[in-house]
């Protein structure tokens, strides 16, 4: 291989050479005891700060209550331990849980099939791009500029390898996909897919029923997306907005805020779409008995079998986390999880009046109706702000990039505000006090 590339062995060792881990040794300290060493974690442990009791940054990570039965259910054994179900007749509990996950994502988001899960939102709709181009095969998608930049990231490394070119829509004043632009670059050449993100990246919500028959005028897929999943509980989507394609990240649904992860990407689609399908499905039947069992079904997709034929590189799946967020769903409800939705809106708007009322903030974007997130520009610089909730048992909200959102006169540094059922009353006031 090094003579193909035209290296030799000293070439590669060279970009060491001169690291003082390799020369001067790793310096280890001595060996410690069992109990010296639970001592000496503990003292280590004892630095971390209090841990907060919510979170005013979103942006694609949300902070919720975990009622205690999500974990413990979810943490038994039997599916903690499982890999994948290839045998049905041991996995029985594994394929059901996963079935039931996917029946509640077909509920949720309005649409005829699921997977039993991605990696990540942003996977899913990378993963939604690839399957557009297959059905289209247009060389070309337009994917809305107020989509999570990190979504819009992972879609390009996914597209591009396959010379599909992403272009972006830009965003009107109001903060929402621009139509008359959208109007404009689907006209101006065919195009397999149109992404569309509602609440968007600024928390703004959609008109997705306008913007989908757009994309179907041009014989465009119209793919829907949304990193907050308690949204489900209380926008539409799907089919009754002219979804061909539902993605997202569905991380709100029982699992933690943990350094970036974990999360679970929900991938929903028509059944039309089935052969085009990627990741799992577990399918119910019957046995040779007549007694009910579940299977996993359309498996030539994968990489596991018939590899040149398959629709997609994911080899894996995020099962136990698909399996917490079916535990959590079936733990509120129906009833529970739209309250949940309306409690974290409502959190929001007391909280911007709050904030508002301070003299300190302005929304950036007016007019458009938002869910449990929104831009706010304010006068208050990023190091005085995390000082002042320094106190406030809160996760500051993120800071937005200059030039991202314009700006609100007098108030140069923009931050997306997020909120939800954890932000008590009292709470919101002791933020509202130290801002203000």
């Amino acid at each position: 291989m090094l003579d193909r590339v035209g290296l030799k062995f000293e070439d590669i060792i060279s970009c060491v050479q001169g690291n003082a881990c390799v020369e001067g040794g790793l310096r280890l300290p001595d060996g410690l005891t069992e109990e010296e060493m639970v001592q000496e974690w503990d003292l280590i442990m004892s630095r971390n700060s209090t841990p907060k009791k919510a979170s005013l940054m979103g942006g694609g990570a949300y902070m919720h209550f975990v009622p205690a039965v999500v974990p413990h259910l979810a943490g038994q054994p039997g599916f903690v331990t499982a890999y994948t179900p290839y045998q049905p007749e041991l996995s029985q509990g594994t394929l059901q849980s996963l079935f039931e996950y996917q029946s509640f994502i077909v509920e949720l988001t309005d649409m005829e099939l699921s997977n039993c899960s991605m990696y990540d939102g942003a996977s899913s709709a990378a993963e939604a791009m690839l399957m557009a181009h297959r059905i289209k095969h247009a060389p070309r998608i337009l994917a809305a500029d107020n989509v999570n930049p990190a979504y819009l990231a992972t879609v390009r490394t996914y597209s591009e390898p396959h010379g599909i070119a992403i272009e972006t829509v830009p965003t009107d004043e109001s903060g929402q996909v621009s139509r008359a632009e959208l109007e404009r670059l689907l006209s101006a050449a065919p195009c397999s897919a149109v992404l569309v993100q509602s609440p968007n990246y600024f928390g703004i919500i959609e008109d997705l029923t306008a913007l989908g028959n757009l994309a179907h005028a041009h014989d465009a897929l119209f793919v829907e997306c949304f990193t907050e999943a308690m949204a489900l509980g209380l926008l539409k989507y799907g089919l009754g907005t002219g979804a061909d394609i539902v993605v997202g990240d569905a991380q709100s649904l029982g699992l933690p805020m943990s350094f970036g992860g974990p999360h679970l990407g929900v991938f929903a689609t028509l059944r039309k779409f089935n052969r085009e399908f990627p990741g799992r499905i577990v399918g119910e039947s019957v046995d040779t008995e007549g007694r009910q069992a579940y299977v996993m079904t359309l498996r030539a997709r994968e990489q596991d079998i018939r590899r040149e034929k398959a629709t997609s590189n994911i080899c894996s799946n995020h099962a136990l986390n698909a399996i917490t967020a079916a535990v959590y769903l079936a733990s509120v409800g129906q009833d529970g999880f739209r309250s949940l939705a309306c409690e974290s809106a409502a959190k929001l708007q007391k909280l911007v009046r709050g904030l508002e009322a301070t003299g300190r903030f302005s929304p950036v974007f007016k007019g458009g109706a938002v869910f449990n997130e929104m831009v706010l520009a304010s006068s208050l610089a990023p190091d005085e702000l995390r000082a002042r909730l320094a106190a406030v048992p809160v996760i500051p909200p993120l800071v937005l990039p200059s030039g991202m959102v314009p700006g609100v006169a007098g108030m140069p540094h923009s931050y997306l505000v997020c909120a939800s059922e954890l932000l008590k009353d009292a709470l919101l006031e002791q933020v509202i006090a130290a801002l203000s």
